[in-house]
């Protein structure tokens, strides 16, 4: 764990050596499981990013997910040049709760073969090391607390608002999972009756197709990306300004919901469409003619690699936590 890093000379007798941490003795990986994509880092016991890749995630279900995991494993090792063994801990963020005792996943739609499949045995097998499973918004608050805009805060609401909306909270310092790890999940408030067979409201109306849907019924084309959508709004065009603010004031109702019952003191917005200052001008604009109290609404700082972030922050902790016991809080 230690090597020397050099000697003090000048006085009688032998020289006294001094000693470093050796960095690279033990290893934490990170993956952040998409939709779309997995995204995989490899860190050393500083937290120094040592190598990182992206690859399409697998549609093709759990062991097929638990090999691709592996392969990237072995191949972000290689490309740090060194063992796989070394790798004490790893981390993987997922779009789904996770059972916090048995790792089964539940809320999974985004991962075909996944709903019901504990994860959380296989892997550990398979990686040869501890392993942790929670969910991506989770992590990416961690990554915020960690690095990022909730750093200091003991009570905060993240919301990942893209295509879908996901929340994590942090409440007296600790991360809320809850029974079966779906604490958080803003996405599924009843506020209003379900317009599409089993889908939550919430995200109807603030993802990607709901703001697309707003803007196509104030009159808007119907091809319109939404990022296309806030270019029009930045040159003030009538449709695009009311869709986004139809969207801001069902966001700024979800947050009024979600404090009145944990009273977070910070909500961090992130994701696609939740990071864009434009959108939190509008949800901080509504809040404050909404909420009783003054509440701090932040941009998100590590951006769409917060789920990975978060994925090696949590991995390096466990692992520097079972090497040298509980570390002082910052």
């Amino acid at each position: 764990m230690v090597q020397v890093a050099g000697s003090i000379n000048g006085m009688p007798g032998r020289s006294q050596q001094f000693y470093t941490l050796r960095n690279t003795a033990a290893l934490a990986l990170g993956f952040d499981v998409g939709g779309t994509k997995l995204a995989g880092a490899l860190c050393d016991m500083r937290g120094n990013i040592l190598a990182e890749r992206t690859v399409p995630t697998t549609r093709n279900g759990a062991a097929a997910l638990v090999d691709q995991i592996v392969t990237m494993a072995n191949a972000m090792c290689a490309d740090a040049g060194l063992p796989r063994a070394h790798v004490r801990h790893t981390a993987i963020g997922l779009p789904a709760a996770v059972d916090p005792v048995q790792g089964s996943l539940s809320m999974a739609g985004n991962l075909p073969g996944l709903e019901g499949v504990a994860l959380l045995e296989p892997l550990s097998l398979a990686l040869g090391c501890a392993v942790h499973l929670d969910n991506d918004v989770n992590l990416a608050l961690i990554a915020e607390l960690a690095h990022g805009s909730a750093q200091g805060e003991d009570n905060v609401a993240f919301v990942a608002l893209g295509t879908g909306i996901g929340g994590a909270l942090l409440i007296n310092g600790h991360l809320l999972r809850g029974a079966f790890g779906g604490a958080g999940e803003i996405g599924y408030m009843p506020l209003w009756q379900l317009e599409m067979a089993g889908l939550p409201a919430l995200e109807n109306r603030v993802g990607e197709a709901g703001i697309r849907h707003l803007y196509r019924s104030a009159g808007g084309a119907t091809e319109h990306s939404v990022r296309d959508i806030f270019d029009a709004a930045a040159a003030e065009d009538v449709a695009a300004c009311s869709a986004l603010d139809s969207s801001a004031e069902t966001v700024a109702r979800g947050l009024v919901c979600l404090l009145s019952l944990v009273d977070a003191r910070v909500v961090v917005l992130g994701g696609s469409i939740g990071a864009r200052q434009e959108f939190i001008d509008r949800v901080q604009t509504r809040m404050a003619q909404s909420w009783i109290r003054p509440v701090q609404i932040r941009r998100s700082d590590a951006g769409g690699r917060a789920g990975l972030l978060g994925a090696l922050e949590l991995a390096r902790q466990s692992m520097l936590e079972n090497l040298f016991g509980p570390l002082p809080k910052s």
